[in-house]
């Protein structure tokens, strides 16, 4: 993606340009579903935050201070709006957190995708078993490529804070999957 090209597809969304709006969505609803459901482990629950981060974000466009940054903006209203359903939602066991429709969408043999779909059902259902606190920085760090320094700022937290919970999830993930076999 670039920059450029976010900004000004920003600004014509700004304008009212709703086709402006809809490539946006398209170019940034997997990655807020994905930062959703690895945050609720609940896929229809994921499916509403997603659509409830773009109507806000369409209805609150006005606020984003920096056309560039929509990407960032997106997921803290992303992070809030998954903060807000957390208090809500009763904690999932293991196996309903598995999505039970998820089907890899590469090129590998059926082999291959069988075993990709045990592994990511594993990695899955461990990552939902962390503590919410270390999920939270597990995914944004590693689904979403945030550094330590951003997640940091955005959940306004200390950076010792967030080393520290990504080490524990890290360590927490390593015994879960060593655990199940997949994993040496």
């Amino acid at each position: 993606m670039h920059e450029h090209d976010t900004a000004e597809l920003v600004r014509r969304s700004r304008a009212g340009d709703t086709r402006a709006f809809e490539v946006l969505f398209r170019r940034y609803q997997d990655t807020i579903y994905r930062l959703a459901l690895y945050l609720l482990t609940d896929p229809s629950v994921a499916e509403d935050v997603t659509q409830e981060v773009f109507v806000r974000a369409w209805e609150h466009l006005e606020r984003l201070r920096d056309d560039k940054a929509f990407g960032g903006w997106l997921r803290m209203i992303a992070l809030n709006l998954c903060r807000d359903a957390q208090r809500r939602q009763p904690p999932l066991s293991q196996a309903e957190a598995v999505d039970p429709d998820f089907k890899p969408t590469d090129d590998r043999g059926v082999e291959d995708q069988a075993t990709g779909n045990v592994i990511d059902a594993a990695v899955r259902r461990a990552v939902a078993s962390l503590p919410a606190h270390q999920r939270l920085v597990v995914a944004m760090h590693h689904l979403e490529d945030m550094d330590v320094e951003t997640i940091a700022q955005v959940l306004n937290l200390p950076r010792g804070t967030v080393l520290s919970r990504l080490a524990r999830g890290r360590q927490m993930l390593r015994n879960k999957l060593a655990g199940s076999g997949l994993v040496p």
